[in-house]
This record gives structure tokens, C-alpha cells and sequence, in this order.
């Protein structure tokens, strides 16, 4: 159903009428905020509700639409799309990963050959840590990476450590903190420097000085390697070894507002995100990439989302462009 015909069922004719027309929507909207711990002043709460009632529509919109992927009034739901992307998912150096990457030739091997497991589940194996909250810092790319970084020690030591978002933040320097990175950068730092755990160097969700300390620093890795791009065969072979860390675009409203479902589309390939992949599984006939998020348990499915593996979507980059750009910390 589209918006105006699903605003024509509740008898408005516009998303300014549906705040004044559907008394409900005060309730909704006083329950969202008790439940989210949000207050605002006068002025803000009429700014708020009403980018509170635009996001009701479009989630509900989709929802009435009988999808597969079901979304949710979830923490960002008082936040314009703008807003969203200054906020959250402006945590990619992009523009410097083409050229660090490069114009590669990808797809030289053929990973179909290879016979991968039906699935795989770094979780269930106890290679995963508990889903972590970035905050508004735009340190999505540390997270991606910790969690490579995590994945690969448990690989190794079969013990599992949660490593330091806030040490590459702070000290990771060919990114820039809260202003964005990328996970080769984050891997290439450990590798000659290692990295602390969580509780040696605590998360602060803002920029800092450097207080890195070579004493408690664990030297996971030794390097890092790109996953092919465009290439579901080698994104499979890479999740078969350990959890791998991948870029999509996060600033759209099936991601954003993502509760429940394999996400097939309406995500587009824009990367601006970084995410940890856990490993692949079919859902219902369909097979989906596992995603950890770094919003917190509160977002999606307990922190997680599922991606459909379509390698064709997007052009072969995917759903989310989830096949773009994908890498893992090597021992």
C-alpha cells in the first residue's frame, strides 16, 4: 500500500493531518518516549512529533505492505533522515578506501569451488561479545573491527576478549575518530601495535588523547586481507574461517527501522556503515548474511539483522552493498 492510500485509510490526507486527525498517535507517541527515556522542551517536543508521525508512516507503511522484513519505532524514530545520517552513519572514510583499495581486479578466483558449510554462526561457537552501542560517535569502523579482532582471538586462543573501541578511536590515526575510519586502517594499527581490552581502555563515545599503554596491549593480528569484492562465494569462505567486517548502507528506512525478517532490498549500496558479519544462514528458504550492529540490543533483533546473500542485488555489490567492502585481521 502506498502512503497516501494507507493515509487514506485512516481517513487523513497527509502526515501534519494524521498528528491532528488521530488523537492515538499522542498515546503512541508518549509511550515511545517513556519507553525510550526522551523528554524535550516545548519547542522541540513540536519538532519531534512531528518527524515522530512522518517516521510512523513510513514504518507502517511498509509493514502494511505484507513484507517479509518487518520494521519498528525504534530509538531513531524522533530523528529526520538527516539527522539520522549526520549522527550515525557518517562513520566511513569512503572516498579514502577507493584509493587504498584501488582499481583491483576481483573475481579472478572462482570461491564456488569450495565446498562451505550450509551454515555458520561465530555466535554459537562463542566467538561473538555482547552487542555494543556506539553512541552518536561516528565510530562504526571501530566496532567492525573489534570485532573482527575478537573473532580471529577466540579463532586462536579459544579464549574470547572484548577488545577497545575507545584505543582505536583515540589513537588509530589514519582515521579520525568520531568522524569516521576504516576497519583496514583499525587492522593495520593492531597489527604493529595490538590493542587493549575493553576494560583496560573504556569506551567514551567521544574523541581523545591517546593513553595506549604496549604493556596491556594483546597482539591479535599480524594483517589483514580484503574479501574479494562483489563475490557471495568468498564472502562464504572468509564467514566459514571467522567473523569478517563489511560496510553497508545504513541510512535508509529498511535498515534503519529493521525489527524482524531477511532484508532483500530497499537498502541501496551506498556504503556509510561499518558492521560485523557473524556468518550465513537460510531463514525460511531464504539465506541471509548474520549481522552484528553497533546501536545497541535495543535496535533490530537484539542488536542483529539478516541480509539476504542475492549476489546480484545492486549490481553485485549486494543487498546494503553488504559484498563491497569486506576485510578480516589475519594472525
Amino acid at each position: 500500500m502506498r502512503i497516501a492510500a494507507f493515509l487514506a485509510a485512516l481517513g487523513v490526507a497527509s502526515a501534519t493531518d494524521l498528528s491532528i486527525h488521530a488523537p492515538e498517535m499522542k498515546e503512541l507517541w508518549g509511550a515511545w518516549k517513556s519507553i525510550n527515556n526522551k523528554t524535550y522542551s516545548a519547542v522541540e517536543e513540536v519538532k519531534k512529533f512531528t518527524v515522530f508521525v512522518e517516521n510512523f508512516v513510513k514504518v507502517a507503511t511498509h509493514n502494511n505492505q505484507n513484507s517479509d522484513v518487518k520494521l519498528a519505532l525504534n530509538k531513531f524514530a524522533d530523528l529526520s533522515d538527516e539527522e539520522f545520517r549526520n549522527h550515525y552513519t557518517t562513520g566511513l572514510m569512503i572516498d579514502e578506501y577507493a584509493m587504498l583499495r584501488g582499481q583491483l581486479e576481483h573475481n579472478t578466483i572462482d570461491y564456488s569451488i569450495l565446498a562451505t558449510p550450509d551454515s555458520v554462526d561465530w555466535r554459537e561457537k562463542g566467538a561473538v561479545t555482547p552487542v555494543k552501542n556506539q553512541a552518536s560517535c561516528g565510530s562504526c569502523w571501530s566496532f567492525s573491527a573489534t570485532g573482527a579482532l575478537e573473532g580471529l582471538n577466540f579463532v586462536k586462543t579459544g579464549k574470547l576478549l572484548s577488545l577497545s573501541e575507545q584505543h582505536l578511536v583515540d589513537c588509530e590515526k589514519q582515521s579520525h575518530g568520531c568522524n569516521g575510519g576504516l576497519m583496514d586502517y583499525a587492522f593495520a594499527y593492531t597489527a604493529q601495535k595490538g590493542i587493549e581490552t575493553e576494560d583496560d581502555y573504556p569506551y567514551k563515545a567521544v574523541d581523545g588523547t591517546c593513553k595506549y599503554e604496549a604493556s596491556k596491549a594483546h597482539k591479535v593480528n599480524t594483517g589483514f586481507k580484503d574479501v574479494p569484492a562483489n563475490n557471495v562465494s568468498a564472502m562464504k569462505a572468509a564467514l566459514a574461517v571467522q567473523p569478517v567486517s563489511v560496510a553497508i548502507q545504513a541510512d535508509q528506512a529498511a535498515f534503519r527501522f529493521y525489527k524482524a525478517g531477511v532484508i532483500k532490498t530497499g537498502c541501496g549500496a551506498g556504503l556509510n556503515h561499518g558492521v560485523l558479519a557473524v556468518g550465513y544462514t537460510a531463514v525460511n528458504g531464504e539465506e541471509a548474511f548474520i549481522v552484528k550492529n553497533s546501536w545497541a540490543e535495543t535496535w533490530g533483533n537484539k542488536g542483529y539483522t539478516l541480509v539476504s546473500t542475492d549476489g546480484k542485488a545492486n549490481g553485485g555489490a549486494g543487498v546494503c552493498g553488504i559484498l563491497k567492502m569486506a576485510s578480516y585481521p589475519t594472525a
